[in-house]
């Protein structure tokens, strides 16, 4: 068990669903001996102090993309000069979103590490970073990468685009998506389309995202206290939901900790 001393969450700007000051009152209720600081984007934040370093963080982003599914992202990989002034566009301007895009969840970390600073590394503090990038890690089983929702470690990221768009959804909304490429209709179109689909889901813009942002910060932050990753429990906070059907129930419907997981929480 390691006691956590500081918690530094780290703001995304461009999700207005989330609460951030309501996440962080959370946090403080569930480690009330814990000092909890809610800080700015950590990514748009450093462009602000060292505008000096701000093409080699949009190259180091570039370079993160998930260019195939199937091949992991190559080390030092040559980038495109538009790669990098697109992700220097979205970097200065706070506002923009990511969309399409999955980037490797091993190089973005690397990244956020080059940024946090040295002094917070310690393992009496957490630093959790939300962002609205889509995150992935490959999957051993099939060797392919898969979108996440949050990545434990330290850092811990949640990702605000990952919460939509991980969790699968029901075989009816995948069906009427397939109609409307038949259809040639726009991405809007689509979207509209599977949103009549009888499917509770969460949107980009989803007021219940504050609470699911709850539990995923929770489960980073019991993962630095006890070592362990998630709960098998389906109506625990800290269940790794792979449907969306399984994020809500145990983060909207539940909402709450398995009694393991809450003794646990409750002994840092």
């Amino acid at each position: 068990m390691v006691q956590i001393a500081n918690v530094f969450i780290y703001q995304e700007p461009r999700c207005a669903a989330i609460d951030f000051e309501a996440l962080a009152g959370y946090v403080r209720r569930m480690l009330p001996s814990a000092s909890v600081q809610l800080r700015g984007p950590l990514l748009e934040d450093a462009i602000d102090q060292r505008g000096s370093r701000e093409e080699v963080l949009a190259r180091a982003l570039a370079q993160a993309k998930v260019r195939d599914l199937e091949a992991a992202v190559p080390g030092g990989r040559q980038v495109l000069p538009g790669e990098v002034r697109y992700e220097l566009a979205r970097l200065r301007n706070r506002d923009s979103r990511v969309f399409g895009i999955l980037y490797d969840a091993g190089f973005l970390l690397d990244v956020y590490r080059e940024l946090l600073p040295a002094a917070e590394s310690g393992l009496d503090s957490a630093s959790i970073i939300f962002t609205n990038q889509l995150i992935g890690s490959r999957d051993e089983a099939d060797k392919r990468y898969h979108a996440r929702s949050v990545i434990l470690g330290a850092p811990a990221v949640v990702s605000t685009s990952g919460i939509v768009e991980a969790p699968a959804r029901t075989a009816g909304y995948y069906l009427a998506r397939g109609v409307s490429q038949a259809l040639g209709l726009t991405e809007i179109g689509a979207a509209e389309l599977g949103r009549t689909i009888a499917d509770d889901f969460l949107k980009t813009d989803d007021p219940r995202l504050t609470e699911v942002a709850k539990g995923l910060t929770l489960q980073a932050l019991s993962y630095r206290i006890t070592g362990e990753a998630f709960c098998e429990s389906p109506d625990c906070r800290l269940y790794n939901a792979h449907r969306q059907s399984e994020l809500i129930r145990s983060q909207l419907d539940k909402g709450q900790l398995c009694s393991r997981h809450a003794a646990a929480i409750a002994n840092c």
